[in-house]
């Protein structure tokens, strides 16, 4: 008979509080490990704030708002992303490998494209 794994375990179980609420603490350890570890995470941070708080200065419509959480979420998500990558990388091949670099500058194009767009909702948002 094959072994259950920790998975199928927790399943059988059904819902557990202390599980999610782990699950949450995993997530914020990472976003926590990304923001220190990261400089294009702390970049992203300032960026944040100062959108935020230029948004509320200048009294920004609801569609406005909307526009600029969901660009500024898709940095993060891109970001996030490829931060994991890079660690995950790193760890599989310590050593200079050709295609390690290229999958890292693929998903470094990411966050650039994420960014991009993330310019051009806020040009679109505080342009009079």
């Amino acid at each position: 008979m094959k072994q259950k794994t920790e998975r199928h375990r927790r399943e059988e179980h059904g819902f557990s509080l202390p599980a999610r609420l782990a699950s949450f603490r995993y997530a914020f350890n990472g976003l926590m490990t990304m923001i220190l570890e990261q400089r294009n995470a702390q970049i992203h941070l300032v960026a944040t704030i100062a959108v935020l708080a230029l948004g509320v200065l200048t009294g920004l419509n609801s569609v406005e708002w909307i526009m600029l959480m969901l660009a500024i979420t898709l940095v993060w998500i891109a970001e996030a992303l490829n931060t994991a990558l890079e660690y995950l990388a790193d760890a599989a091949v310590p050593e200079t490998h050709k295609l390690v670099g290229k999958a890292k500058d693929v998903a470094a194009a990411g966050v650039l494209i994420a960014a991009a767009f993330s310019l051009i909702i806020a040009l679109w948002a505080f342009w009079p």
